[in-house]
């Protein structure tokens, strides 16, 4: 079991992924905040877009590292998920914004499971600070309930939560990035 630990350490691929997806998600969070009415409106096109992305580049990182790591088949199932509601929010504007608020707290609630399940491979992996991934991940789950079970808390809301959530999701997912970078230059000799 050490060996495949050794093995699977020496050959995580793509780890830097995951700093995109951050700095997509950061980008995302400070746009919302500096623009708070067209954020709304804008919302279904532009979260539409980086959902797409998004799933795009995980189901990158889940085939690259299908032979390394347990479990890839859930960031696999991910990232298809992440596509095909990206294209549905893509192709109808008008109705995601009708529903916006339970479409951005569905999506950061399976943003928050995704990142705590990552927490979990950190830990299987031995890897220290796999913790502060795992309540990151708990926290961006709880605001995502929030923006389901209140879809009438308001616009402002909705844009301030929605903005904290993504903020929150990317510096995680850095620092997962960072994490996975650490497990790869700790492995070569």
């Amino acid at each position: 079991m050490a060996a495949l630990i050794q093995e699977i350490k020496r050959e995580v691929k793509n780890w830097w992924i995951f700093t995109v997806i951050g700095i997509l998600l950061l980008v995302a969070g400070f746009y919302t905040i500096s623009n708070p009415l067209a954020s709304y409106l804008g919302l279904s096109v532009f979260f539409g877009g980086l959902i797409f992305v998004n799933g795009i580049m995980e189901l990158s990182f889940a085939l690259g590292n299908r032979n390394r790591l347990h479990h890839w088949g859930w960031t696999l199932a991910a990232g298809i998920l992440d596509i095909v509601l990206g294209f549905i929010l893509l192709l109808y504007p008008s109705l995601s914004m009708s529903i916006l608020p339970f479409i951005v707290g569905f999506y950061i609630l399976l943003l928050g499971a995704s990142l705590s399940s990552y927490a979990f491979q950190l830990n299987n992996l031995e890897v220290s600070g796999w913790g502060w991934v795992l309540a990151g991940g708990i926290l961006t789950v709880l605001f995502g309930l929030s923006m389901i079970f209140n879809p009438v808390i308001g616009i402002a809301t909705i844009v301030g939560w929605t903005a904290f959530a993504f903020i929150l999701a990317g510096v995680v997912n850095i620092v997962f990035s960072l994490q996975l970078k650490k497990i790869k230059d700790h492995s070569q000799p």
